[in-house]
């Protein structure tokens, strides 16, 4: 089967920007994702305030905007599309009244089964300096045939060392609609059943960043005695879609010490029914 994915767009890039980083969108944001650390809502003062880690995907809407115009070049249906897999690695802490420049690129294209990946790579930039840098890749959901078995995965499931922590995080009734409003990121599939219902979905779903975004808060507050600027990298594959309106277990696994002397864990989230939402988490932070 030929792919619909046209080769010329791989290296193109899409830029957006100056966004202005605000200490109304900071609060906005940890409160879209159920934060209670005082670093992102009471500080001394708005200048004092500082993002959670997720934050920066604030800034992600606008240039995906522009790669959805290529989508529908390319023929491949954006209700399709699946948020597979992210990384996040942070040089250095957003504050109020940055501007941030975001520039993505398109680093792979590859079929899979009936499927397309599209893999982007994200730099928001502080005047020149990279400040965040993410790995974004999109699925593009092919219709498959009756019978037909699913693609086996490539990736290697870590073995799980000893049991750091394991705490519950909760999805409630609205979080979709809080989420989309404080991140930009208003795909009718976190928001309205009968558009979830559509694609082929039980009924709407949270976004994948908010459930990452909430596996986050869990390594900050149970391991970085609520520091976020320890944390350096975190990588997640979202394995199945989060009904709203439930309680989410996110384990947390020691690894131990990693390059240049952080310490690596690996951690996996699942739902009320004990089946893995997050799979292949890892994460690296200063001890």
């Amino acid at each position: 089967m030929a792919s619909k994915m046209n080769r010329e767009f791989l290296g193109k890039e899409y830029h957006s920007g100056p966004h202005l980083v605000k200490a109304e969108g900071i609060r906005q944001y940890a409160l879209a994702t159920n934060e209670g650390n005082p670093r992102y809502l009471s500080a001394k003062s708005d200048a004092d305030l500082i993002p959670p880690p997720l934050y920066p995907v604030v800034f992600l809407p606008e240039v995906l905007s522009q790669l959805v115009d290529d989508v529908e070049v390319m023929g491949l249906n954006i209700l399709r599309v699946v948020h597979a897999e992210h990384k996040m690695s942070w040089r250095d802490t957003l504050h109020p009244d940055d501007e941030i420049y975001t520039t993505a690129r398109i680093i792979h294209m590859e079929q899979r089964g009936t499927n397309e990946i599209l893999d982007l790579l994200i730099h928001c930039k502080r005047d020149d300096e990279v400040v965040v840098e993410m790995v974004y890749r999109l699925l593009f959901r092919g219709e498959k045939k009756e019978g037909e078995k699913k693609p086996v995965g490539e990736a290697h499931i870590p073995s799980k060392g000893r049991l750091l922590l394991k705490q519950e995080s909760v999805v409630t009734a609205d979080q979709g609609k809080r989420y989309a409003k404080a991140s930009g990121d208003h795909n009718p599939i976190h928001t309205s059943d009968d558009v979830a219902r559509s694609v082929g979905l039980p009924r709407a779903i949270l976004h994948g960043l908010c459930t990452m975004a909430l596996a986050s808060q869990v390594l900050v507050d149970g391991l970085l005695e609520r520091d976020p600027g320890r944390l350096k990298s975190m990588s997640v594959r979202f394995s199945r879609p989060v009904l709203l309106d439930q309680t989410l277990t996110t384990e947390v696994y020691e690894v131990g010490e990693g390059k240049e002397g952080l310490v690596t864990v690996h951690f996996e989230t699942r739902d009320e029914n004990d089946v893995p939402v997050l799979l292949l988490g890892a994460a690296e932070y200063e001890s």
